[in-house]
C-alpha cells in the first residue's frame, strides 16, 4: 500500500539545533561530536523512470550499533526491466556528526554503480591524516579532506543538515570516479509537490557539476526530513530520468521493515 507510515511531526523535523555557518576550523571535520543530537531513521522508497526500463529506489538512514550512521540506496530492476538491467546496485556510506553539524564521513562503497557491471568502489577516511583513499578494481587515488572533500551520498546528508539549519549550501568538492569533482546548488524555491507518498513540502535546488552542461533538479521535502522527494537528471535540454517518492517510515525500525518487505516483492 502506497501510504506514508506516518511517523512524523512538522516541529521536528530533525533532532537538529540550528548551527552558525562554518569557520575555518570546522570544514574538515576533525572529530565526532558526542553532544549533537540524533538524525531521525527513515526510510523512503521511490519510482525511477529511466532509459531501458522502470526502476526501483529504496533508501534508509538508519543509526548504527555502536554508533554513527548508515545511509544507503538500493536500485533495482521492475518487471521487464530485469531483463536488460543484470545488476542491482547498491550504494552506501557510513558517518558521523561531527561539529557545527557538518559529516565526518568514515567509508563509503558502491556496487555495480554508474552502469558498471558487478563493480565495486570503495573510499575509506583517514581523519589521522586528513586523507581519503579512493579504490575501483587497480584504480588508486589520495584525496585531501581539507577542502571538505566527501563522497556523494556524505554530501547529501550534509546538504540535508545545511537546509534543516538555514544554511546556504555550498560549493561541494566530491569525490566521484576516482576525481574531485565540485558541484555548486542554486536555490529555486519552494514547491508543493503532488506525490504517491502524499503532498509534500520542498526547496527547489538546481546542481551542476562546474565543468559540465549536465545538471540535476532536486526537491528536498519537509516531510522527509529535507532529503529528496523527487530528482530530475538531464543531461544538456533533456530530462532523462525522474526519481521520485511514494512511500516513507519514520524510525529504524519501521524503515528497515519497510525496505525488507521492498526487496521481498
Amino acid at each position: 500500500m502506497r501510504q506514508a507510515i506516518a511517523m512524523f511531526a512538522a516541529s521536528a523535523v530533525l533532532a537538529l539545533p540550528r548551527a552558525a555557518a562554518p569557520g575555518p576550523d570546522d570544514t574538515a571535520a576533525p572529530g565526532p561530536d558526542d553532544t549533537a543530537p540524533a538524525i531521525e531513521s527513515i526510510g523512503v522508497l521511490y519510482d525511477v523512470d529511466a532509459p531501458f526500463g522502470q526502476r526501483g529506489l529504496s533508501l534508509s538512514l538508519v543509526r548504527r550499533e555502536g554508533g554513527g550512521y548508515a545511509y544507503e540506496t538500493y536500485s533495482r530492476g521492475l518487471g521487464l526491466a530485469r531483463l536488460v538491467i543484470a545488476s542491482d546496485a547498491l550504494e552506501s556510506a557510513r558517518f558521523e556528526l561531527g561539529k557545527a553539524g557538518r559529516v565526518r564521513p568514515l567509508e563509503y562503497s558502491c556496487r555495480s554503480c554508474d552502469g558498471k557491471k558487478d563493480g565495486l568502489v570503495n573510499i575509506a577516511y583517514d581523519w589521522s591524516q586528513s586523507r581519503a583513499l579512493f579504490t575501483e578494481k587497480d584504480e588508486r587515488a589520495e584525496f585531501s579532506l581539507e577542502p571538505m572533500a566527501m563522497d556523494r551520498k556524505s554530501w547529501e546528508i550534509q546538504t540535508m543538515l545545511d537546509i534543516a539549519n538555514e544554511r546556504p549550501l555550498a560549493m561541494q568538492p566530491t569525490l566521484e570516479g576516482g576525481k574531485l569533482k565540485r558541484y555548486g546548488a542554486e536555490r529555486l524555491g519552494e514547491e508543493t509537490l503532488s506525490t504517491g507518498a502524499g503532498a509534500l513540502q520542498t526547496i527547489k535546488y538546481r546542481r551542476q557539476h562546474d565543468e559540465s552542461d549536465n545538471f540535476q533538479y532536486i526537491w528536498h521535502a519537509r516531510e522527509l526530513g529535507w532529503l529528496p522527494a523527487r530528482w530530475e537528471i538531464w543531461r544538456k535540454d533533456k530530462r532523462m530520468i525522474i526519481i521520485e517518492a511514494y512511500e516513507y517510515a519514520w524510525g529504524e525500525d519501521s524503515a528497515l521493515a519497510m525496505r525488507q518487505d521492498w526487496l521481498n516483492r
